[in-house]
């Protein structure tokens, strides 16, 4: 019996064969019985199969999905084996690496990371759908963590959820611009609604407990002086470094910070590289860390400039080190990490029996305490490295003093000196 072009008999199993990708490909029909009937069928099958690989429109995985030849060859758009989730998860974030920085792609990773285990890593990236990406924010918010090497709870903050859903909205125009799909699951995809969490400074009293505390060793408390009357980052703090302070001048120069755990980079934005005027308690406190810093020996670091692939060495002795005390002892470089920061704050803030606050309060409590007292907000914005006063205003308005009557006082004594009164009203 004559078979049709690219129609074979194996056994008990009828097979096609074509060529696509200029890779000849074998494909055995999966429950076709070998009947008369069936290889003209088979015929036309693959007749059509050829046709569509002709015009552009042959899809191997919609055709095959079971094949392992398909899931390495890809469909028409000629991309390969990275139809699957995680094979263009792995794609696209080999491409970003030339935008993002380390800690990007290493946070990027993790969302998409998350997101694939709930869509699922071995879904073709077409299938997913809109009512998919909803469903998983849905998850995101409620369902449970997945981590391995910590306990895992019931849901993710908001912050969280949104955070994800930016990953992943834009892991998608990504497939939808390379041509893996035709639209974005996660058009329309909104995110959840988040309260703005407001300032949270410390109060005086709460401050003078914290540093003053017989528990706290020395340089923790030099270090919470020198963070609450700087506005310094945490990641600025752990880079701080001698050689960026002059004691006489009285002035900080912020030239780097800390990314992840041992990286350092340039502070987060232009204006983040600025000289920080220093208020007698933070001049105060490095006098004394100095005792306890200074005659270290100096190690030479290498600073990320912004431009990818350009980097600098400075030579570095550190303010805040580790060996004082038992927190960051995991840390070998000298210098005290993020990590270790984060530890210290709660194991302080513990100690000295105040309320519990994010350590980031520290900054907050700075911007807050000056605007209080009547400090220009231009000035406070650029201690604290912004590029205008926008976002001082914005963020800690309500600690700026209102001076509403002063200024309707001043308004009333320019109207009386440049505005004729009436001495009296006309009859009528």
């Amino acid at each position: 019996m004559l078979y049709p072009e690219g129609v074979e008999v194996r056994g008990t199993s009828l097979r096609i064969h074509f060529v696509f990708k200029e890779i000849r490909c074998r494909e055995t029909l999966k429950g076709w019985e070998v009947t008369p009937a069936n290889i003209k069928k088979a015929g036309r099958l693959r007749a059509v199969i050829v046709s569509e690989i002709a015009c552009g429109q042959f899809d191997y995985l919609e055709s095959f999905p079971n094949s392992k030849k398909a899931r390495a060859l890809g469909h028409s758009n000629n991309h390969g084996g990275f139809t699957y989730l995680n094979d263009l998860i792995e794609r696209w974030l080999l491409i970003k690496e030339t935008d993002y920085t380390p800690e990007t792609i290493k946070k990027s990773r993790m969302a998409l990371n998350t997101c694939s285990k709930i869509l699922g890593a071995d879904r073709i990236v077409r299938n997913i759908t809109h009512e998919d990406a909803l469903k998983l924010r849905k998850e995101l918010l409620e369902g449970e963590t997945l981590f391995k090497n910590r306990q895992n709870k019931k849901g993710r903050s908001v912050n969280t959820v949104n955070s994800y859903i930016t990953v992943c909205s834009e892991f998608f125009s990504f497939a939808v611009r390379a041509g893996f799909i035709d639209q974005s699951p996660f058009d329309d995809v909104g995110h959840l609604t988040v309260e703005r969490e407001m300032p949270d400074p410390l109060e005086r009293e709460e401050f003078e407990r914290l540093v003053n505390h017989k528990s706290i060793s020395d340089q923790a408390a030099n270090l919470w002086t020198v963070a609450v009357y700087t506005g310094l980052r945490h990641g600025e703090l752990c880079a701080l470094a001698w050689e960026d302070i002059d004691l006489i001048k009285k002035t900080i120069t912020v030239r780097r910070n800390l990314a992840g755990n041992t990286r350092f980079k340039l502070p987060k934005t232009k204006a983040g590289e600025r000289t920080i005027n220093l208020l007698s308690p933070a001049v105060e406190a490095l006098k004394r860390q100095k005792l306890l810093s200074f005659m270290r020996p100096a190690q030479e670091v290498e600073v990320s400039l912004r431009q990818k692939g350009k980097q600098r060495f400075d030579k570095c002795t550190w303010v805040f080190v580790t060996g004082l005390s038992k927190h960051a002892r995991s840390v070998k470089n000298g210098f005290i990490g993020n990590v270790g920061i984060n530890r210290l704050w709660h194991d302080c803030v513990k100690r000295a029996g105040i309320r519990f606050r994010n350590p980031y309060q520290t900054r907050h409590t700075f911007a807050c305490w000056l605007l209080s007292n009547g400090a220009n907000p231009a000035f406070i914005a650029s201690q604290m490295g912004h590029k205008d006063m926008t976002m001082v205003m914005k963020v800690y308005g309500a600690w700026m003093p209102s001076g509403s009557e002063s200024e309707i006082e001043l308004m009333e004594r320019a109207l009386k000196l440049s505005v004729p009164q009436q001495s009296h009203f006309k009859a009528r």
